[in-house]
């Protein structure tokens, strides 16, 4: 053991000597960690800026605009105008201070007390489709509660065989609004992991480039055998697996230097939430075991630092884009969906994931951190063993 951590101390010297090393483990990953988090928050959020003509000034053209359409208002989503005419709100779309318009006519109010039909126009450009297609459902809701009412007074006024006089219909209406709905929508904790974009792309750039801090240990037997200085390593009292195990133990304080460097990082200059610590470490120990294990599988088969490098490199970005370290496998084709669960990287943010949101706790990561390490040690085990040519090799 003590030849192992010799080799590994003399290999983490040349690492921090080398700058190629800190670029590709920390500079690199925690720049596009915040180019990406940049150029994407805020994408999901939704807000919009509305324009309301009330041309009727009636009672319920009042609850449409403040109740209706002020519910927008009250949760956030949207901003409200109020212009004279119609023309005031059609110019207020075209020039693009709001996304789209609602006009209600006069006589509005008149139309809907004596069962008449009538028509809320909303004006929207193509560009705005999300937000005219919300105006839209928020009259169609209005819509159906007043013909759910109108049933409710012609139903009465039927049952009775004469007309309701105004104050009556008033009260069948209170009674219709007071009744429960069928279908009640309640606001509830949801059960969602998700992380944020600062959170989901450090992440994303941390597992992505920790492949390639992780493999500088186990490439080095290629520059060792290169220069000459493994056979003057094997010459000692130094077995191999010695050797294999020193080159292990450096590529995984590396992968560890680098990525407690990234989340303490991106956590203070990003604002990314890595969740609870004791979870963040456990999968971060994780991944850098399947990382080790998977760089020594790859570099197991090549002949040369150079073709060890590119190999690795193929593999790592081949599985991060299937791991959704670019964009969100949840997002991709149901196939790819399924073929990110073949990655570590796909496991790593799921498992960061489930450390968020309500009722999490630390043992959710624990899944993850099983296939994370199954993944390490079954191809680290067929890694090594096939690596112990390297050293043997003369």
């Amino acid at each position: 053991m003590r030849a192992a951590l010799i080799i590994a101390i003399k290999d983490l010297r040349q690492r921090v000597r080398d700058r190629s090393v800190l670029i590709f483990a920390i500079i690199a990953p925690a720049g596009l960690a915040a180019i990406f988090s940049l150029v994407l928050s805020g994408v999901t959020d939704f807000h919009v800026r509305y324009a309301v003509a009330d041309l009727d000034g009636g009672a319920l053209a009042t609850v449409l605009r403040e109740d209706v359409i002020g519910s927008l208002v009250d949760a956030r989503v949207a901003e409200v105008e109020t212009v004279p005419t119609a023309d005031a709100a059609r110019s207020a779309v075209d020039e693009g201070r709001v996304d789209a318009a609602l006009i209600i006519p006069a006589g509005f109010s008149d139309a809907i007390t004596g069962g008449q039909g009538t028509t809320i126009v909303i004006v929207g450009t193509a560009d705005t489709g999300l937000a005219t297609q919300v105006a839209t459902s928020v009259a169609a809701r209005f819509g159906d509660q007043v013909k759910a009412i109108q049933l409710a007074v012609h139903t009465v006024g039927s049952i009775r065989g004469v007309a309701l006089e105004p104050a009556e219909i008033g009260a069948v209406a209170a009674i219709a609004q007071a009744q429960p709905a069928p279908i009640e929508l309640v606001d509830d904790a949801t059960s969602l992991r998700q992380l944020s974009a600062p959170t989901y792309f450090s992440a994303a750039m941390a597992i992505l480039f920790l492949f390639f801090a992780a493999q500088y240990g186990i490439l080095s037997l290629h520059t060792e055998r290169r220069n000459g200085t493994l056979a003057r390593i094997l010459a000692g009292p130094v077995r191999p697996w010695q050797v294999l195990l020193g080159k292990a133990l450096s590529g995984i304080a590396t992968g560890l230097l680098a990525m407690t460097v990234l989340v303490v990082g991106t956590t203070l200059l990003l604002g990314a939430d890595w969740g609870q610590p004791a979870g963040v470490g456990l999968i971060v120990l994780a991944a850098i075991v399947a990382a080790i294990g998977i760089t020594t599988l790859v570099i197991s088969f090549t002949r040369t630092e150079d073709g060890a490098g590119s190999a690795v490199a193929a593999v790592a970005i081949t599985l991060g884009i299937l791991g959704g370290t670019f964009s969100p496998a949840a997002q991709a084709p149901e196939l790819m969906s399924q073929l990110s669960l073949l990655t570590p990287h796909a496991w790593f943010l799921r498992g960061l994931g489930d450390m968020h949101g309500a009722g999490a706790v630390v043992t959710d990561v624990l899944p993850a951190v099983a296939v994370l390490l199954a993944m390490g040690l079954v191809a680290g085990a067929i890694g090594f063993a096939r690596a112990r040519r390297l050293v043997t090799a003369r």
